[in-house]
């Protein structure tokens, strides 16, 4: 009762197209004997010839949103048949499916489907099926219009598939039991389903040596989060409603800072925060080394000036630099771009309510994560589940020589 952005997926499903199941295995086959004939050889033990060979190694330059310091400097392309080919060298085992279909009534574009059969959950195969044959499009340009489709809920702000160009992370996903999908013509695969763990997770975490690193770095990324998304939000509630609330010390610091300021808090927060997404759009449209080191130099003048010409205080300028800092935590693009919306949305639930009002924000908040969904499994699995068993590879990294089992994919046993 409390999903308030619930959608209805009732749309027909395109009855004219089918998905057809490649085989990997006979594919492999043809290309090793096309191989040994071209040698001239007959021999069946011949080695077999890495089928990378032939496509673009130069399209395969690295893309990288994210800093890692360990794993694979591999990434998918804009080749569907390379980057499963890259899958089927990571993942040499005969139970690996690829199923593929054609998508766009005036310019069809191949989307192939890639599971572990004997992992993957077959109710959930069917389940991205179904929905990905919902789609009625001229044409896919890229992966989002497939990822816009196919969620649960379109009007949710947190993304319920996720979308990376690193193959190892699809690898693992696969033996979570998740399902890859792979639209020619676009680097960025989807990941279904997906949970807000996951878009929290790097893979630095599996790859750190010591498990108390890897968890504490884990655990910092979400007190991050948390000061992303509720900081400005209750700083305009405390001091705009229940000042009280602050040591006399502290209150006192900032009065005597916000002494002659002519603006209210909530007015200086937002054209703070404001300032900030300006800032923080020109150093993404900005790609140079140049760009960003003026657009850094802009933002520092501006707060240099606001606070000389005492239009802003200096304690509004460190709760909007920590908020800024903090939302770069936030690994996921999509997810930190939702965070930053509802940034503004709890600034303004506050100006008009105070602490209440903050307070029954992100109450809210809390009630849809704990009932949004993703193809059937919880998004807040396993903590609101309460897996307490699961907690050890989700919030905390445990201290394990072998990769953990997790059951919030509801997989099936290998064995």
């Amino acid at each position: 009762m409390f999903n308030f952005w619930k959608k209805n997926n009732t749309r027909p499903v395109n009855k004219d197209i089918s998905f057809q199941r490649i085989d990997l295995r006979r594919s492999a086959e043809e290309s090793n004997s096309d191989s040994s004939e071209d040698n001239g050889s007959k021999s069946k033990r011949s080695k077999p010839k890495n089928n990378l060979e032939g496509f673009p190694i130069v399209s395969a330059i690295t893309r990288d949103k994210d800093q890692l310091l360990r794993g694979s400097k591999l990434r998918f392309t804009e080749d569907a048949q390379y980057n499963l080919q890259i899958l089927k060298d990571l993942v040499p085992t005969s139970e690996l499916i690829a199923e593929t279909i054609l998508l766009g009534n005036l310019a069809p574009k191949e989307v192939l489907i890639v599971y572990i059969g004997n992992i993957a959950n077959l109710s959930i195969v069917a389940e991205v099926k179904r929905r990905i044959k919902t789609i009625k499009a001229k044409t896919l340009y890229e992966s989002s219009y497939i990822q816009r489709n196919i969620e649960d809920s379109t009007l949710s702000p947190f993304p319920q598939v996720e979308a990376t160009e690193r193959p190892d992370v699809a690898v693992s996903a696969l033996f979570q039991g998740r399902i890859i999908i792979i639209l020619d013509g676009s680097p960025n695969t989807l990941l279904a389903p997906c949970t807000f763990f996951d878009l929290m997770d790097t893979p630095d975490d599996a790859y750190t040596r010591w498990f108390i690193t890897a968890s504490f770095f884990r655990v910092a990324r979400y007190v991050m989060l948390l000061l992303a998304g509720c900081l400005p939000g209750f700083y305009i509630a405390l001091l705009s409603y229940n000042p009280e609330m602050l040591p006399t010390r502290i209150l006192l610091l900032i009065l005597n800072s916000r002494e002659g300021t002519p603006f209210p808090i909530y007015f200086e927060v937002f054209l703070m925060m404001g300032i900030a997404e300006a800032l923080r759009m020109m150093l993404l449209r900005v790609p140079s080394l140049l760009g960003s080191t003026v657009a850094l130099f802009c933002g520092i003048t501006l707060v240099i000036s606001g606070i000389f010409s005492n239009i802003i205080g200096p304690g509004l300028v460190i709760v909007v630099t920590l908020t800024f800092l903090a939302s770069f935590g936030i690994p996921d693009y999509d997810l930190r771009s939702s965070i930053r919306i509802i940034q503004f949305v709890t600034m303004i639930i506050s100006s008009f309510l105070g602490l209440f009002g903050f307070a029954l924000s992100f109450f809210l908040i809390c009630i849809h994560l704990s009932t949004l969904k993703s193809f059937g499994i919880p998004y807040m699995a396993p903590l609101a589940t309460l897996e307490i068993d699961a907690w050890g590879h989700t919030l905390l990294r445990g201290n394990s020589k072998e990769m953990p089992i997790d059951d919030t994919y509801k997989p099936q046993d290998p064995r």
